[in-house]
């Protein structure tokens, strides 16, 4: 399998965010890094993704994005015999990746012999990788790629909680949940009942080693093997890890807040190296000639050489919990939660922010932004924020002296602003007036959480406790400003389900409402004298019978692509429909996809490229699509790959067309070779021709014809040798 990476240059201000069509990249939160290794490069470990930093300070990172097999990192360790990382997973997967290739070990994952099989860490002894695990120790061939045998460290081969290994030049070491056990190694190997248990400690929890002397370390003390006396005493806190070098013991520990390194020579004394300026929960270390590098789980990555530095890995610094905006320059994604501040993703990459002019930011639970000057919105409890970029201003905003957090807002096409506010109703704000418009006092009002209002002045909200759709009609369209509550009945909503999780605005116009029984179609007009129904889609099942769409899915959200497809994030995935929802394109979840989780909060999609943004229950992750927002006229189109380099057999883009344009592709003598329509602003060519072949090397010429039947040259494409 072929390990394409994304690099980060560490000195540069930007990184290249676009993907080519088709593929994924995640945005993890990075922050948390937990463990280290030093190979051929330093190796670490957050969370969800591998990162290696090299002699020039540029950062890979690895994923399922780019060939692991799976998220949650348990731990790493570097073969240098072989020069591959063997990463083990929180579900007893393992990849190693040698190269560019990764070969999954699933042995372990698939076994059914013991229920908890947690891999705890992994030391590496010449050709054979030990494994610590919940039931024993495994060996792992890492030539094979394949387990060897399963040893465990007492003398009646029952299984015991191993959580780490360690060898001197004849011995092998066990930190088992019954204590810590010694047996003879001899050519990587042990006999089997030979193991002897080093009494007189109670608290050790992790072992070290340097030149055959064995240490323990424990929440307060580090002992010297086999003396019971300890070497080293804390009262601050506990120590949480200890690195064995030629000069003593690099000892890290924590009060969970703030953090230390220090040096414990062989003389026993103690030398402060770094505090809590850089350092709050260290949990590993890894010595790489004159730096040494330090792994915190709530600052990162720290360098201690000549200077002392934290090294940024990019990503949101949160989970992102608030209902995010996207548009063609920024992705607000605010932390919500209990966390203040929100992040931003643009083309200079992500950006966290919590503070703006030298304040903290309260906890945004919502974004939207101004499309006339393209302030940043954002809701906290029962206030509004307003940051507008250009003016670098912020203000803080009460519409309403009545009680309930706002938990939604957005711009109608009109300008108008709207704002939902939880056990009241709608804000709107026009002309810098702000009204408050209440629900009747016969609905429901606690729990609203979500709306959308389309170009008719009609506010579409999710009732909460299954009380079906509320619908706000104003009076600026229809002339009579109304409430109407639509529910499963005919002739009173049509709803698949009262339970309403979601809707969403079409490019036509129809709102899709989302349930936790499918999805329903409405196209309504004025809802104060008219039948206001939804249109039910079906699909024929794998039996060839009529079922509805999405029917016992629960549809957490939808939003719309360039092409009016429709993205669905369920509990199970994210689906992708035609845009009259008849056909189901793609069906992605966790198993055949990067996703992380299958719960979908939120899809976001930027207009320009199509980047297809997840955020899940887990981390978010995009996906760039392949379509784009169109555009109203026909102008010069982008191109890329142009020229298509030899061997290249991915999708060839065209960006920037006229909405739904045809495009026709010819060579030099007009012949045609191949046509398409597209999606949104962007056609797609897998470069063959009309008879499915492989195109030559030549220079084609790209035609565009849009509804009104206007076609113009726009473009020029260059095939070189190998296509």
């Amino acid at each position: 399998m072929g390990l394409c990476c994304l690099i980060v240059f560490l000195n540069a201000s930007a990184q290249s965010l676009l993907e080519p069509i088709g593929q994924w990249r995640e945005h993890y939160n990075n922050k948390n890094v937990l463990h280290l290794a030093k190979g051929d490069l330093l190796y670490g470990a957050t969370t969800n993704q591998v990162f290696t930093i090299d002699a020039k300070n540029n950062i890979q990172f690895f994923g399922k994005s780019n060939g692991l097999h799976e998220i949650e990192i348990a731990t790493i360790a570097w073969d240098p015999t072989e020069a591959q990382l063997i990463i083990a997973y929180n579900n007893s997967n393992i990849d190693i990746v040698k190269g560019d290739a990764v070969f999954s070990v699933a042995d372990i994952y698939l076994s059914k012999v013991y229920a908890n099989k947690k891999i705890n860490s992994i030391q590496v002894v010449g050709s054979w990788a030990f494994l610590s695990t919940n039931f024993g120790i495994l060996v792992l061939d890492l030539i094979k790629h394949e387990i060897k045998d399963t040893w465990f460290a007492n003398n009646n081969r029952q299984a015991t909680a191993t959580y780490q290994t360690i060898s001197t030049a004849d011995s092998l070491y066990a930190l088992t949940e019954d204590g810590v056990f010694t047996t003879a190694l001899k050519n990587n190997y042990i006999i089997s009942n030979q193991w002897i248990k080093i009494n007189g400690y109670s608290d050790i929890k992790k072992l070290s080693n340097f030149n055959n002397t064995v240490y323990g370390i424990g929440n307060k003390n580090i002992y010297k093997l086999p003396v019971s006396a300890s070497i080293y005493q804390t009262s601050i806190g506990n120590i949480n890890n200890a690195f064995a070098h030629k000069e003593g013991l690099y000892i890290i520990q924590s009060d969970g807040l703030n953090g230390t390194l220090l040096n414990l020579n062989t003389n026993n004394t103690v030398t402060n190296i770094l505090d809590k300026t850089f350092l709050a929960i260290p949990v590993d270390i890894a010595i790489d000639q004159n730096a040494i590098w330090i792994a915190d789980s709530l600052n990162g990555l720290i360098i201690k050489n000549t200077e002392t530095k934290n090294i940024a890995l990019g990503g949101p610094a949160e989970k992102i919990r608030g209902y995010g905006f996207v548009n063609s320059d920024y992705l607000l994604a605010p932390f919500a939660e209990k966390t203040g501040g929100f992040s931003t993703y643009s083309d200079v990459g992500w950006k966290n922010y919590t503070k703006l002019n030298g304040v903290y930011l309260p906890v945004l639970t919502a974004a939207c932004i101004d499309p006339v000057d393209n302030s940043w919105w954002f809701t906290s409890n029962a206030s509004l924020l307003h940051y507008n970029i250009a003016a670098s201003s912020i203000e803080t905003i009460s519409p309403s002296a009545l009680n309930g957090n706002f938990t939604q807002i957005q711009f109608s096409k009109d300008g108008i602003f709207w704002a939902l506010q939880d056990g009241q109703g709608l804000a709107q704000k026009q002309d810098n007036k702000w009204i408050n418009i209440p629900l009747p006092s016969n609905y429901i009002k606690n729990g609203l959480k979500k709306m959308v209002v389309n170009g008719q002045g009609q506010a579409w909200i999710p009732g909460p406790a299954n009380q079906g759709l509320y619908v706000y009609q104003s009076n600026k369209y229809f002339g009579t400003a109304s409430w109407k509550q639509l529910n499963t009945s005919k002739s009173s909503g049509n709803l698949p389900s009262n339970n309403v999780l979601s809707v969403a605005l079409d490019n036509t116009g129809s709102i899709w409402v989302g349930t936790d029984n499918g999805i329903g179609i409405f196209n309504c007009g004025d809802i104060s004298k008219d039948i206001c129904d939804a249109y039910l889609p079906t699909l024929k099942n794998t039996n060839g019978f009529l079922g509805l769409l999405l029917q016992r899915e629960s549809v957490n959200c939808i939003t719309v692509d360039g092409a009016n497809r429709k993205w669905v994030g369920t509990q199970n995935g994210a689906w992708l429909l035609s845009a009259d929802g008849s056909t189901i394109i793609e069906h992605f979840t966790k198993n055949n996809s990067p996703l992380p989780n299958d719960t979908i909060l939120q899809i976001l999609i930027e207009p320009t490229y199509g980047n297809v943004f997840f955020n899940t229950a887990n981390e978010m992750v995009s996906y760039r699509g392949f379509a784009t927002a169109g555009s109203s006229t026909q102008s010069e189109i982008k191109i890329f790959p142009n020229p298509v380099p030899p061997n290249y057999n991915g999708p060839i883009a065209f960006r920037g067309l006229a909405e739904n344009a045809l495009v026709k592709i010819t060579d030099l003598s007009g012949s045609l070779v191949f046509e398409t329509r597209a999606l949104g602003g962007q056609a797609i060519w897998n470069g063959k021709s009309l008879t499915g072949n492989k195109v030559a090397t030549g220079i084609y010429l790209v035609f565009a014809r849009d509804d009104m039947g206007n076609e113009k040259s726009v473009g020029k494409i260059v095939i070189t040798k190998g296509q």
